[in-house]
């Protein structure tokens, strides 16, 4: 995906003025820098930490058009999801997959079934594929999809169509490309604090690269400021006042297949509130989510509070009566925040998911959007950016082409079948492979220095050495817990066994990146706190920065 040498390219760069530098490696910062790319601008993104390392990879999942925003009139919003999670299913395949989901309406709760299905309807209308229109199951239908959803007082089964996708994946997918078409990328690099021209305006930066400890001044005629909800801090930090966001947390449990064995997603209302709560299948597991919380905490490092998880249990014993998962079954936990703009709407769900881009002396700034959006909300970016660069700059930009741009990685359906037949591959690692690498797994393969390298590292993994390598050379991966936590995402789906496994790749990382023992030390200790982050609190833990008494039931944990 990426060139092994794209850190010291980037290096290398910023002697050079850039049109555009874009700050933070999430979904729309890695958009923008795509975008830009493919019109010809000089273009450089700058994240802190690692690509997608904050909501990008905290998110939902889903690919959706996001059918409470019809509730709540958000027309534009859902028309614009809709297109572009067609345009996903069509361009990425790879990465963004059709996924069924199940709401069954039931004759003593609210909403009825009649209005879901006029939702339905609407929903229909917006989507450019015929196939991903709704449908009513009978009852055997909806057991097959959905075992252990009740069928007493079931008024009617509707199944609707939307997409699922590995956030981290899909924005590192956005990052390769968009180096591919000349844009740079340099990971853990901190903005020490902006250059102004006489007039005031932000015309460059200087950057600390935490790797090698240096600082560098660059030149731009324009900053982008994508950083999510961080973009209050960054602007504060380039001398701007003011506030434009407020952040939401949306927290999610993980649980094993064999206690939710769900062949599509399902839909249902909290039992304490009505409000929506999904339970999606994964191939690695099933995610259960979200609540939509005013975070008051750090913005680093968020984590579910205890009432969270309790409010996503009682919901999840609801939907599955005859399963009732409790909290021992809980096999992971995380927390996102969304970068929602304030809008002054005191509950959470009602605030506005679409985007705001405005410019203050030379820094443009981007907040609010979703994941779905990401390609929509970096062509408006950079169009309003072409607007502030010089005049015969802008005449020589190209029109945005990732309309029509598939991602890097692009590979064919049958692609684990190929790999399981020509490496003689574990069904599962060739699977795996497929699905985190694309089209790189190919290379992974031919770089295997012998058969065993192809083989699962233990009995319970569909991991193998050969895949490791591949991140290590091609994935931009710098640290332990990039490996774990957003490349293969063992951390995310089974968070105890990815601090089991770490010991055993030492030797990998070792040869890859020629870490001692003392680093290797270091960071096993540094996975170890962020792993932290995917463990479900205790029950009598306190909330990131809430008080414990904050109850989800209260109205400021509304479910997306």
């Amino acid at each position: 995906m990426f060139d092994p040498a794209w850190r010291d390219a980037a290096l290398a760069a910023l002697d050079e003025p850039f049109d555009l530098v874009i700050l933070g490696g999430g979904i729309t910062g890695c958009g923008v820098l795509l975008d830009a790319a493919q019109r010809g601008l000089r273009a450089l993104l700058v994240e802190r930490h690692d690509v997608a390392s904050g909501t990008s990879s905290r998110s939902s999942k889903l690919i959706h058009g996001g059918l409470r925003y019809l509730r709540n009139r958000q027309l534009r919003l859902t028309r614009q999801s809709c297109r572009e999670r067609d345009r996903m299913l069509a361009l990425s395949p790879h990465l963004v997959e059709p996924l069924d989901f199940v709401y069954p309406a039931y004759r003593d709760e609210r909403p009825p079934g009649w209005q879901v299905e006029l939702g339905l309807r609407l929903y229909d209308r917006l989507t450019t594929s015929p196939g991903r229109r709704h449908a009513r199951l009978d009852e055997a239908e909806m057991a097959r999809l959905a075992p252990g959803l009740p069928a007493a007082g079931l008024g009617r089964a509707l199944r609707y169509g939307d997409a699922r996708a590995d956030d981290a994946r899909l924005t590192l997918a956005v990052a390769a490309t968009a180096c591919a078409y000349g844009g740079y990328l340099l990971t853990r690099a901190r903005v020490e604090e902006g250059i102004r021209d006489l007039g005031g305006r932000v015309r460059g930066l200087v950057l600390r690269d935490e790797e090698s400890g240096r600082s560098h001044r660059l030149e731009a005629a324009l900053t982008v400021n994508a950083t999510g909800v961080w973009v209050d801090e960054v602007r504060h930090l380039l001398g701007l006042e003011g506030r434009y966001l407020r952040p939401l947390r949306g927290s999610h449990l993980i649980f094993d297949h064999r206690r939710l064995p769900l062949a599509a997603a399902v839909a249902r209302p909290s039992p304490d509130d009505g409000r929506p709560v999904f339970f999606v299948p994964h191939p690695e597991g099933v995610l259960a989510g979200t609540t939509d919380r005013v975070h008051r905490g750090p913005l680093d490092d968020p984590r579910p509070a205890p009432q969270e998880v309790d409010y996503l249990l009682r919901a999840a014993a609801h939907a599955f009566p005859g399963q009732k998962p409790h909290r021992a079954d809980v096999r992971g936990a995380f927390a996102g925040l969304r970068p929602v703009v304030d809008d002054g709407i005191r509950e959470p769900s009602r605030a506005s998911r679409e985007e705001k881009v405005w410019h203050e002396r030379g820094l443009l700034s981007v907040a609010g959007g979703k994941l779905t959006t990401w390609r929509a909300m970096a062509e408006e970016v950079v169009d309003a950016a072409l607007e502030l660069l010089p005049p015969e700059r802008r005449r020589r930009a190209r029109p945005c082409a990732t309309a029509g741009t598939p991602l890097a990685g692009l590979a064919p359906p049958d692609l684990a079948g190929r790999l399981a037949a020509r490496h003689r591959l574990a069904p599962a690692v060739a699977a795996a492979m497929a699905r985190r690498l694309g089209s790189l797994a190919w290379t992974a393969c031919e770089l295997a220095a012998d058969e065993r390298e192809l083989r699962p590292l233990a009995e319970d993994l569909d991991l193998c050495a050969a895949e490791v390598r591949a991140h290590l050379r091609y994935g931009a991966a710098r640290r332990l817990d990039d490996l774990l936590l957003r490349r293969v995402r063992i951390g995310l789906w089974q968070p105890a066994r990815a601090a089991e496994l770490a010991p055993a790749l030492r030797p990998l990382l070792d040869a890859e990146l020629g870490w001692d023992d003392d680093r290797y030390d270091a960071e096993c200790e540094h996975l170890n706190g962020a792993l932290g982050g995917w463990q479900p609190p205790a029950a009598d833990a306190g909330a990131d920065g809430a008080p414990a008494a904050d109850d989800p039931r209260r109205g400021d944990a509304i479910p997306d």
